[in-house]
């Protein structure tokens, strides 16, 4: 008999109270090394405020009863169709075969400007795996099971409606989708991330906007971290069934 999925809500707020921590740790060292831009950048580059989500990402895996492969790095680079590779931010290999990837990214300051620039990269690093697989650059007898992991900073500029297309022109006898009308960043996220997921550019994805350490919510309940790794967690049963 299949065991029952976990309920990772509670493992999942940990992990935004570490991410938290992270974040306003490095920012608070940004500070003192005078590398601070008057905003949360210096946190930002400093990386590693998402690597609570990888961790319990790989303990989804782990608990469905996989050990994965050794990585022989800690940063591991795809290969890639339309380019010679691309690093992501989790790759898990089960006996040579590519077992999960998955992109963990978070969104703060400058959702104006970034929004755009997430959904795209999410769009093109599915293409390029895909891609990639189909070409056996990955040498896997395996499809590849592809996540997106988003994190969003909840501000008034992240839950406050946007009018569609505000201003911006667009070409005659096209339109912009009126669905998006009214719809904050972080909605515009929710909705952009279920729509690749339903078109099968991504297998899972997790959307959660946050505005601290005790606080968290799902824009869209089919979102939800539970849900991502109930998908992870099916993965690794038919993985374990295939392969042994």
């Amino acid at each position: 008999m299949t065991p029952a999925v976990p309920d990772y809500e509670e493992a999942f707020a940990a992990a935004i109270q570490d991410f938290w921590m992270i974040k306003n740790d490095q920012q608070a060292a940004a500070n003192l090394a005078g590398r601070s831009d008057g905003g949360t950048s210096g946190s930002v580059r400093a990386g590693k405020h998402m690597s609570p989500f990888e961790l319990l990402i790989r303990q989804v895996v782990e608990d469905a009863g996989i050990e994965p492969d050794p990585a022989p790095s800690d940063t591991l680079y795809l290969p890639g169709f339309y380019r010679e590779t691309k690093s992501w931010d989790v790759v898990l290999q089960y006996q040579g075969h590519a077992l999960a990837i998955v992109e963990a990214k978070s969104q703060g300051s400058s959702l104006a400007n970034n929004f755009n620039n997430r959904v795209e990269e999410a769009i093109g690093q599915a293409a390029d795996v895909w891609k990639s697989h189909e070409r056996g650059l990955l040498i896997s007898g395996l499809r590849p099971w592809v996540g997106y992991l988003m994190i969003v900073e909840e501000t008034t500029k992240t839950t406050d409606p946007k009018h569609l297309l505000g201003g911006k022109a667009v070409p005659a006898g096209m339109k912009a989708d009126p669905l998006f009308d009214g719809m904050s960043y972080a909605e515009r996220y929710a909705t952009a991330f279920k729509r690749l997921d339903q078109e099968r550019m991504l297998d899972a994805t997790c959307v959660a906007i946050t505005s601290g350490p005790e606080s968290y919510e799902y824009p869209n309940k089919w979102l939800s971290f539970n849900g991502f790794a109930a998908q992870l967690w099916g993965r690794c049963q038919h993985v374990l069934a295939v392969v042994g």
